[in-house]
């Protein structure tokens, strides 16, 4: 009977192993949805990725529609807005791109006001030639970039007259944060 008392014993240890070790995944589990997974902070080498900052774009600030004339010359302005929780001087220049293409040059200065919709994720037929701004300025600086005309064209491919496409601009916050945006323009040709 000892035998059997100490299988018994040992097997209720197990169950109480196995209830302690599922207890102890689902308080894991609990505190993670409670707090998030990892909290990034630029001080801690061993923190996760930073989270991705979903940065306001305007394509030739003031004009609304962005009208990108095939025939046209001169560069096309890209400003990435600054914001409440965006400072433009926190943005790394050199990582800048739009359609994977590097700028020319850059400035900062504030030149517009965050389009309402600006953190819409939509592409194609669902597009619209108005989800732009042309308000001026808001007294927030912004970094004002120029492109090549004729690169834009290249990256964007065979276009129709009126068609609607989404650009966008991807960075990196000096954080380590990648920075993406977009916004329409319509071909004139």
């Amino acid at each position: 009977m000892s035998g059997k008392g100490t299988k018994m014993k040992s097997q209720v240890g197990m169950k109480k192993s196995l209830v302690l070790s599922l207890t102890f995944v689902v308080v894991a589990f609990a505190t993670l949805i409670i707090f998030g997974t990892v909290s990034w902070s630029a001080d801690y080498p061993t923190s996760s990725v930073p989270p991705t900052i979903i940065a306001p774009v305007d394509i030739k600030p003031g004009y609304c529609p962005n009208s990108l004339e095939v025939y046209g010359s001169g560069d096309v302005s890209v400003a990435i807005l600054g914001t409440q929780e965006l400072d433009v001087s926190e943005i790394a220049r050199d990582s800048v791109r739009l359609q994977e293409i590097t700028p020319l040059r850059s400035e900062r200065r504030d030149v517009a006001k965050p389009f309402r919709l600006y953190k819409w994720q939509v592409s194609g037929n669902k597009v619209k030639e108005d989800y732009c701004t042309d308000e001026g300025p808001d007294g927030k600086f912004d970094l004002i970039l120029y492109f090549s005309r004729e690169e834009i064209l290249k990256a964007v491919g065979s276009t129709r007259d009126g068609d609607i496409l989404v650009l966008r601009v991807t960075a990196r916050h000096k954080s380590g944060a990648p920075i993406v945006g977009q916004d329409v323009v319509v071909i004139q040709k």
